[in-house]
């Protein structure tokens, strides 16, 4: 016999926790992670489809990030953050509810075939940019409208996930936290994804929501070029941002960085893109201090869609190829080790399969 389920369901669902659980076969599974794996399934009851996550086990590493997320995702209601249906767990096994996005997520959509530099069709420089848009407000809203604010902790582009009419949403909120105040905090665990980390972690400093703001930097960069965060192309040690800033740094042409589906575009788009990469270095800047807050990066990005000559964002880049030196010169451009993650032996085993416990289709 079973044990008993302990379920708590934070929207009007009728399900069966049971019927549910059946539907949690090999043929389901849309994605994996460290911590276990994400099922497409329906409610039999409404004919309804939900995304299940199940976690991989009940150690302690699973248990806080099941913690995280029913900590967090019900005080927070967002149209760009994932909506926590509702939970359900025993003895045996953690499951997390979610609404069902069906277009994957923008790793999916930028790196597969599908979309992106490597992809069969092209991912349009609007979509990516509404997606960016998307992300950058959600984020903005953990930061400034949360009381306290929250750290994301692990933004990269398989963490946005996107629906019907490709709207962003942020998810996985596994390793996310509340900001502490105070100078005396201690740094909190290491946590993240390998190229979307920012610098300070290497150096155990305070961790406050600039180092979101610079994992963000990298996922549009990564919106702009194409590129994943990290290639054998850039050179050991190396990312997408030091790639870009050697780029400028050396007064080559910025278009050339552009995802060359994307090159050929109208000069007005293609202007839009360097007003975006100029936000995104300031994101990715070295010191945290440097950086925008993800409300003014909001603004920025909105300021691009609305105005088509970008006016809004030369205020932060200075105009695309006029500022380019000063792009370059905002984070060295020598090589330098990127900080990783610390992981567990299931957690290095598992992210050998995937990177994300976000799903794709």
């Amino acid at each position: 016999m079973l044990p008993p389920w302990d379920v708590t369901l934070y929207q009007k669902l009728e399900i069966s926790v049971g019927d549910v659980a059946r539907s949690l076969t090999p043929a389901n599974v849309i994605g994996q992670g460290w911590s276990g794996s994400v099922y497409r399934a329906s409610v039999p009851s409404t004919g309804v489809t939900i995304a299940v996550k199940k976690f991989r086990s009940c150690d302690e590493a699973s248990a806080e990030a099941f913690a995280c997320e029913i900590g967090v995702l019900p005080r927070v209601r967002h149209r760009n953050i994932v909506r926590l249906l509702g939970w359900a767990a025993n003895r045996r096994t953690r499951l997390l509810f979610y609404d069902y996005l069906p277009n994957g997520t923008l790793g999916g959509l930028l790196h597969t075939a599908g979309g992106g530099s490597t992809g069969a069709a092209v991912v349009e420089w609007e979509v990516r940019l509404a997606i960016a848009v998307g992300v950058a407000e959600g984020l903005a809203y953990l930061h400034h409208d949360c009381v306290p604010a929250i750290l994301h902790r692990d933004v990269k582009a398989d963490n946005i996930l996107l629906g019907e009419r490709y709207e962003a949403c942020l998810a996985d909120f596994g390793l996310a936290r509340v900001a502490e105040d105070g100078a005396n905090s201690s740094p909190p665990p290491f946590a993240g994804s390998y190229g979307y980390i920012a610098p300070e972690y290497g150096c155990m400093t305070k961790i406050t929501t600039r180092s979101d703001v610079y994992s963000f930097g990298v996922v549009l960069l990564e919106a702009i070029t194409g590129r994943r965060p990290v290639e054998p192309a850039f050179g050991e040690g190396r990312s997408v941002v030091q790639w870009v800033r050697e780029h400028l740094h050396q007064k080559r042409d910025p278009a050339d960085v552009i995802d060359h589906r994307l090159q050929g575009r109208p000069d007005t788009q293609v202007q839009e893109m360097l007003q975006a990469l100029g936000i995104a270095l300031l994101c990715a800047s070295a010191r945290p201090e440097d950086r925008p807050t993800m409300k003014d990066v909001a603004a920025l990005l909105r300021g691009l869609r609305n105005d088509g000559d970008g006016g809004e964002a030369r205020k932060v880049s200075g105009g695309a190829r006029l500022d380019s030196a000063k792009w370059a010169a905002a984070s060295p451009t020598k090589p330098t080790a990127l900080p990783r993650p610390a992981q567990s032996q299931s957690q290095s085993q598992s992210q050998s399969q995937s990177s994300s416990l976000a799903y794709s289709m």
